[in-house]
């Protein structure tokens, strides 16, 4: 599960919904500045918490998705 975070609220969220899928599932939480220390295609699924202002994501949210699309898109 992978986050991005301004003022902590979408990180807050992210760790909520950690607690509710680690009953079943094994996760791991990242914020998306630490994400290039991560193989992707290792993990079955990948979820993105981003924040939105002003009816956007961050440039990083588009980035991180136009840089692994391939990997993305191999996901469930």
């Amino acid at each position: 599960m992978i986050h991005s975070s301004i003022d902590g609220q979408t990180e807050k969220i992210c760790g909520h919904l950690e607690k509710i899928c680690e009953t079943k599932h094994k996760v791991e939480l990242v914020s998306i500045n630490n994400v290039d220390e991560i193989e992707l295609s290792i993990y079955d699924k990948i979820v993105i918490g981003a924040s939105v202002r002003y009816g956007k994501h961050r440039n990083t949210v588009y980035q991180f998705v136009k840089d692994r699309l391939d990997v993305l898109n191999k996901k469930q």
